[in-house]
């Protein structure tokens, strides 16, 4: 019998590990599918933009898990009467029978042939299971698209709108909306047809996808209205892919039915601020759009929070690759001075004290500055800290501020980040500056830099931040180090 009993625990516990297989995976399609159906229905709650058919889709595809529950567990019932009464019959067995072997051997068996159908049922059983989660997960995502253009509906639209208010609010991280219509869209349809209509807006909305960065959310907002939410942008970098977007959609050629049609958009543009909900950040784009079109349309507009104004002179920014941070301009007279880093900073201050968020900024500073000066001269020293402003500028995120203060010195506000990842910013700048010696003539300048961090505290202003962090920097002024 310890035989029997050994053999007997073997196959009670393989029914019982394909049994719990199968749960594992039945309440991850309920969970996939939104946890189960909603309580004394049998619907799924509906995606934003799912359509009735699609809701009808989900709401069989939850009647038919439950459907394959029952199923199973009423498999699973009659396989354990079974095996009970074979257990039973055997405990009442004759121990000192000559055929005693034979019978546990046959019971053995049975028990054997009723659990590997129960496990292929188990197995079929969880192939719906796959089959119908993937089908969800299909139906849930097209729920999100425009099934016109293909880009995001409406529904993801306000999603990702929300997210990037809420990214500002907590970590700082700046969310730039572009909106835009299709100019004289409707004397578009009354001249060559509906059918024209949406092909133009199918292109217009793959140009628009073609220009936008990979972590750029593309929509349809309605009709011909398309939005492009662009999280951790500023309004600079907005800008650009702005007139980018729209000289793109003015020099695309659609071809329809022999003709070659073409259109322009009216863009506006506006970048959260502390006051900005989603609603206030969509008004203030939308008024900036209309600003567009009131300027002649096929142009673009920005928001500065009190009004609407052109985006002017972007010919020739527009044409070259969008900066990271001011740093990368090639004047370095165009980073803030002290007073204008002040002044940003101190909203963000004023934003941490209100939110919780963490802010720091890292002080950085030429070792030998006066020595470089007395060398070679104010014109050269301005070259070379050009130079510096740019090359700490690439090391920067976007949502970065890099400002100049006086000989030699740097400042950038951190949103965000504690002082640990200021001084790890600063670690790798200094390291990376001192790797990559600058060609001066003839000479090639290797510069050093001191530092110093800080983080916000409740007390803290903008300037007692800049006081803080310039004043125990201990930087010193030794001599440059040539290669």
């Amino acid at each position: 019998m310890l035989l029997f009993g050994v053999s007997l625990n073997y196959v009670l516990l393989d029914a019982s590990l394909a049994f719990t297989a199968f749960l594992v995976g039945l309440l991850g399609a309920y969970y996939f599918m939104g946890h189960g159906s909603s309580k004394g229905t049998n619907q799924l709650p509906a995606a934003a933009g799912m359509n009735p058919y699609d809701a009808e889709r989900n709401a069989m595809a939850v009647q038919q898990l439950k459907d394959v529950a029952t199923n199973v567990a009423s498999d699973v019932g009659a396989h354990s009467q079974f095996v009970s009464g074979i257990s039973q019959q055997l405990g009442s067995m004759d121990k000192t029978a000559d055929d005693k072997d034979a019978l546990i051997a046959d019971a053995l068996r049975q028990i054997m042939t009723a659990n590997t159908k129960l496990q292929e049922r188990l197995e079929d059983a969880e192939s719906k299971i796959q089959s119908q989660a993937e089908e969800l997960k299909s139906t849930q995502s097209q729920a999100k698209l425009d099934s016109l253009t293909q880009l995001s509906n409406r529904g993801a639209f306000d999603e990702a709108l929300a997210k990037g208010i809420e990214e500002f609010r907590q970590q700082g991280r700046p969310t730039s909306l572009l909106f835009f219509d299709v100019d004289h869209f409707k004397k578009f349809n009354d001249s060559h047809g509906h059918l024209a209509g949406d092909e133009v807006l199918r292109q217009v909305a793959a140009t628009l996808k073609k220009n936008a960065k990979a972590s750029d959310l593309p929509c349809r907002y309605g009709g011909e209205e398309f939005a492009l939410i662009m999280s951790n942008t500023t309004l600079k970098n907005a800008c650009i892919a702005a007139e980018r977007v729209r000289k793109a959609i003015e020099a695309t050629k659609i071809s329809f039915e022999g003709k070659s049609l073409s259109v322009t958009a009216s863009i506006g543009v506006a970048e959260t601020t502390e006051l900005d909900d989603s609603a206030s950040l969509m008004r203030r784009s939308d008024e900036a759009t209309y600003g567009a079109k009131s300027a002649g349309r096929n142009c673009s507009f920005w928001h500065d929070g009190a009004g609407c104004l052109p985006i002017a002179d972007f010919d020739q920014i527009a044409s070259q690759p969008a900066s990271r941070n001011a740093a990368m301009d090639h004047k370095h007279a165009e980073l803030p001075d002290r007073e204008a880093f002040s002044a940003e900073l101190q909203r963000r201050v004023s934003e941490s004290h209100r939110t919780g968020a963490d802010l720091s900024v890292l002080y950085l500073k030429v070792i030998g500055y006066s020595a470089l000066e007395r060398d070679y001269g104010e014109a050269v020293t301005e070259l070379v800290l050009d130079s510096v402003g740019q090359f700490i500028g690439t090391r920067l995120r976007e949502m970065d501020l890099l400002g100049r203060l006086e000989r030699g010195e740097f400042i950038v506000m951190l949103p965000g980040s504690p002082k640990r990842e200021a001084t790890i910013i600063g670690n790798r700048v200094r390291s990376a500056l001192g790797n990559c010696p600058i060609p001066l003539g003839t000479t090639k300048l290797t510069l050093q830099m001191t530092q110093a961090s800080a983080s916000v505290t409740t007390d803290d202003t903008s300037e007692s931040m800049v006081d803080r962090v310039t004043e125990g920097s201990g930087a010193s002024q030794e001599a440059v180090a040539m290669a």
